[in-house]
């Protein structure tokens, strides 16, 4: 009630100094109940799209037009958006200084850290280095060398990122988020103005989609907290401030772009001695072009690996975590460049990927998919459609990926039993579409031996208790141990209080059932049970419980288990046209303990449909000569339509990690 609507006016400049900024006309304008500039007169804006002020009025459409009357004048100055082109010793430069790390909420792990010199706008970060790379490639009998590139992809959610903001004292707020994270919004605001993480609630009863973007109350590039909440501080009223879609593609993150040279070396007889991946990639103005372990951790039995990597900076919005960061870019060079030298030493990909990694269950993947997905024959009839010269021709390809369980004890979980029988479980994570809701309502259904849908589950509120972020797919493996555990805890109080009415002295000799509890030949349903609470309910709160172990393998560097995964691709090509479409991916993939099958299968089927989005459709188009991005848009930015799905398989090889309960 009473809410207004917020706007940002966004610098239309690559890079250039803000000499003029009058607020006054956006004030008298109609419906304006208030305004913030987000810069000042003297700053050097360094990306179109940039915030520079923020008006909030009673209606959308008044607060646009507002934008207009701001008068605001510029100062170009020279800038470069072009990966290669910012390489360059003479191009300008973006950061004059140190460069600090950007954040976003909540760091995702896996991801890579830039922490090098600045030379010109080109950061080398953290490499990872076994052994010496560079001296066994120049013994190497033969060096295969290639280069791969990828292109800036941007998350596209379909709900764009924004919240509302209503202050309901002078150091008390409700906010309404559109967050993978709860909690890092709360610390986040609460450290923004100046007050107790206790006195923010921030509620998400829905989300529409993150991948990474949606970590903290800012953007990557755009400052939706401090906007909205200024706005709503000075006006005294709610507002709600939601990005448009040109405004998701411009500052609320992406993932980097790639130019990685790859060196793989063999002796005479073939076997791998050495592998260099040299990578620079642009975050904009940004870091976080890392490319991910995947040469130097998947193929281990390499001795000596060297992975290199450097942010190159450029006047575009910064990158923010995407679904896996660095690993899609790294995993797409090095598993080319592979299958090439499977090419060069007419050698199997798959044979020659299972002499190098000694992970267990990705070379059982390997099997198991090769054997699916009739790799050999399949490999066959693309040979002869080859040798007869066919116009439309198939082919097959696989490649390896890494990642971590990664689930830790953040969260504390409660479940409820009321007299009534009423059974609630509650916890402040938020659910971004992976039914976190689902799979805990099962487990506590599964404890107590209640049906799934009796239990009431309460998620995305700050006030249900410490949850996780979701990302690097650590909700389930986080928030389940302690859904169990407090389901637990609630069926072993309700054991004693029910321990005397059956006559038994011992709690733990009950026998439970889905009619109830009993103990020899006495019974208490369900309903009869749960009158035996003394009092209206019992609550029963847990943490989750430390992993308490790794197999098979860990992550490199973190105690989390190393999980494994393998795709194989089918791609059909029209040799006269260039028209290339995948027609069927099998996946193959190891996500620790299965909760939901049925769910789970969906989040798979999504990232296929992304990583065949990414592949061949989308692409972030920025003009040279302008500096801007030409596609914010879903019409000349391309994600995947129905038709341009494939057919997806996909097969779960589950494995008991040591981190699930």
């Amino acid at each position: 009630p009473d809410m207004l609507y917020a706007a940002v006016l966004r610098s239309p400049h690559a890079c250039a100094l803000l000499d003029e900024l009058d607020l006054g006309p956006a004030e008298r304008a109609p419906g304006v109940a208030a305004v913030l500039a987000l810069a000042k007169p003297g700053d050097r804006m360094i990306f179109a799209g940039q915030d520079v002020a923020a008006v909030a009025a009673t209606r959308p459409e008044l607060a646009r037009a507002a934008l207009e009357q701001i008068v605001a004048k510029y100062s170009p100055q020279p800038f470069v958006v072009a990966t290669r082109e910012a390489m360059r010793d003479k191009a300008p430069r973006v950061h004059a200084q140190t460069v600090e790390e950007v954040k976003t909420g909540a760091d995702e792990p896996g991801a890579e850290k830039a922490e090098g010199a600045l030379e010109g706008n080109v950061r080398w970060g953290r490499s990872q280095k076994r052994g010496d790379a560079k001296k066994a490639l120049r013994g190497a009998a033969r060096v295969f060398t290639s280069s791969y590139e990828t292109q800036c992809h941007t998350h596209s959610a379909l709900e764009t990122h924004g919240m509302v903001v209503r202050w309901d004292s002078e150091n008390a707020v409700t906010l309404w988020a559109s967050t993978q994270s709860i909690f890092a919004v709360r610390d986040e605001f609460a450290a923004l103005f100046g007050i107790k993480p206790g006195d923010v609630r921030v509620l998400t009863d829905f989300m529409g989609g993150g991948f990474g973007a949606k970590f903290g109350a800012n953007a990557a590039g755009s400052a939706i907290a401090k906007a909205c909440g200024e706005l709503a501080r000075i006006a005294k009223r709610p507002v709600k401030l939601m990005l448009d879609r040109a405004e998701e593609h411009l500052c609320t993150g992406n993932r980097p772009d790639s130019i990685q040279a790859v060196s793989i070396g063999v002796d005479g007889k073939g076997k791998i001695v050495g592998i260099h991946v040299q990578a620079h990639g642009s975050a904009g103005i940004g870091t976080g072009a890392g490319v991910g372990r995947n040469a130097f951790s998947v193929y281990e039995k390499v001795a000596d690996v060297l992975v290199e990597s450097a942010d190159v900076f450029t006047h575009a919005g910064p990158a923010t975590a995407f679904r896996a960061p660095g690993h899609p870019q790294g995993a797409f060079a090095i598993e080319s460049a592979i299958d090439e030298l499977a090419r060069m030493l007419e050698r199997d990909p798959i044979e020659l990927r299972l002499a190098y990694d000694s992970h267990p269950l990705r070379r059982h993947q390997l099997e198991l998919g090769r054997e699916r997905f009739a790799w050999v024959e399949r490999r066959k009839l693309s040979a002869d459609q080859r040798a007869r010269s066919t116009r439309i021709r198939r082919g097959v390809g696989c490649a390896v990926s890494i990642w971590g369980d990664f689930g830790g004890p953040e969260a504390t979980v409660s479940v409820v039993v009321r007299r009534d029988g009423t059974v609630e479980v509650r916890n402040g994570v938020q659910d971004i579409g992976g039914g976190i809701g689902t799979v805990m309502a099962q487990v506590v259904a599964e404890v107590l031996m209640r049906p799934v849908e009796s239990i009431v589950v309460k998620i995305g509120d700050s006030e249900f208790g410490p949850g996780v972020g979701s990302g690097g797919s650590k909700t389930t493996s986080a928030i389940t141990p302690a859904v169990r555990r407090a389901a637990e805890q609630a069926k072993q109080r309700l054991a004693e209080s029910a321990a005397p009415k059956l006559e038994a002295n011992n709690p733990d000799k009950l026998r439970w059932s889905n009619e109830g509890v009993s103990f020899g030949r006495l019974k208490l349903s369900w309903t009869e049970l749960c009158q035996t609470i003394e009092g209206e309910s019992l609550l029963a709160s847990a943490p989750r419980p430390r992993t308490y172990g790794s197999y098979p393998k860990a992550f490199p560097g973190m105690g989390a288990p190393q999980i494994a995964g393998v795709q194989f691709a089918e791609v059909e090509v029209d040799t006269w046209t260039g028209q290339l479409r995948c027609t069927e991916v099998l996946a193959v993939h190891d996500c620790g303990r299965v909760m939901n099958e049925l769910t789970l299968r969906s989040q798979v089927n999504g990232g296929v449909v992304l990583g065949v989005g990414y592949a061949l459709m989308e692409q972030r188009i920025m003009d040279s000569s302008l500096g801007v991005v030409l596609n914010p848009n879903f019409d000349q930015y391309k994600p995947c339509g129905i038709k341009d799905v494939p057919r997806i398989n996909v097969l779960f090889t589950e494995v008991a990690s040591g981190n699930n309960c």
